[in-house]
């Protein structure tokens, strides 16, 4: 009688232990049973034309629902807004922000430099789309939602950065600084960068100025050839001969140099065959490179880019996607159609920058 109820606890024991086991599981997501967030804010079909008086107001505050799952949550999902032109299919997404938050807040100057960077361009209404990616974790693709799109018209407006700069007088402009062109300090760090063309014949000697006169800070030849001196006394600075050439100045460390040597470039594209460069003369006063070329042939899909030296050790080419600025062994730049175009190429920004004017 004994050995019975022994065996009948046992029984009962082992029942509760298995349905214990079976309660302390994890639920399951199921992410049929999952609901995306939706947006709340602002309106789809909302016209916003940005100016730049009004770059640090709010531009927009985002705001959306929370995804649902079916399972109560350890963790809050992550949301990312994203944007994109509309009708793209979100090729080319740029992403406002990745939070946990259901809300977003940005400028008019913050959303300017968004749209500027996917190539809008400026005072001319663009449509923009909008969503928002919601997950669980950043290992999984698993538990991914993604809203229903909300456009907005934008029109954003032209920015004119004015970066720190010094001025490069020398023989082969008369030396005069009011007219000599310039080299850029780009983020601030002392260290100035430009191009400067040198055209044959003189003496290929320059100094820099920190102002557009002889008055101010001028730099010249230092202890060693690729040292500065501020000394007014000091000596005119040198390059070996013709051409182009990335001058590189570091006012703090008082120091200069000539990059690779000579650039001297030029655009090449498919009505070449890809085999022949056509030279681009640099014009001081705009401090650009350019060439005007007659009769393009009107053809699909026409392409170009921008080479020096006659080689392919140095090419510029368009970033992806394009908006405005080159990059070396960036892509084949299109040709919107044949005829006369002038291809201009400039280096007074932190990338070089192109433009093509029909």
């Amino acid at each position: 009688m004994k050995k019975i109820i022994f065996l009948t606890v046992a029984i009962i024991s082992f029942g509760i232990f298995v349905s214990c086991e079976k309660e302390s599981k994890d639920p399951v997501l199921d992410m049929t049973k999952a609901t995306a967030q939706e947006f709340t804010g602002p309106a789809g079909g909302t016209q916003f034309v940005l100016t730049e008086d009004m770059a640090a107001e709010v531009f927009a505050e985002f705001s959306w629902s929370p995804a649902e799952y079916n399972i109560d949550l350890l963790q809050h999902p992550t949301y990312v807004l994203q944007m994109d032109i509309a009708d793209s299919s979100f090729k080319n997404k740029r992403e406002l922000i990745s939070t946990t938050a259901t809300e977003f807040t940005i400028t008019v100057g913050e959303m300017n430099e968004k749209l500027l960077g996917m190539g809008l361009q400026a005072d001319m209404e663009t449509e923009v789309a909008f969503r928002i990616l919601s997950f669980l974790n950043t290992s999984s693709t698993y538990s991914e939602l993604y809203s229903q799109e909300v456009s907005l018209m934008l029109t954003p407006y032209s920015t004119v950065v004015s970066y720190p700069k010094l001025w490069v007088p020398g023989d082969y402009q008369g030396w005069n600084p009011a007219a000599a062109p310039n080299v850029f300090d780009f983020d601030g760090d002392g260290v100035y960068n430009g191009y400067i063309y040198f055209p044959e014949g003189g003496t290929f000697e320059f100094k820099f100025t920190s102002d557009p006169d002889w008055e101010h800070t001028n730099y010249g030849v230092g202890a060693t050839p690729f040292e500065l001196s501020t000394d007014a006394a000091a000596g005119n600075l040198v390059i070996p001969g013709a051409g182009g050439y990335q001058l590189e100045i570091d006012i703090i460390n008082l120091t200069w140099n000539y990059g690779d040597g000579v650039q001297n470039w030029g655009v090449i594209g498919e009505w070449l065959s890809w085999s022949s460069d056509i030279d681009l003369i640099y014009d001081i006063e705009n401090q650009q490179l350019s060439v005007t070329v007659e009769d393009i042939p009107a053809a699909e899909n026409q392409r170009f880019k921008f080479r020096a030296n006659d080689g392919w050790d140095l090419n510029l080419g368009a970033k992806d996607p394009d908006d405005g600025t080159l990059i070396q062994g960036g892509a084949d730049i299109l040709i919107p159609e044949g005829g006369t175009i002038t291809f201009i190429l400039r280096f007074t920004t932190p990338e070089p920058t192109y433009e093509i004017v029909k």
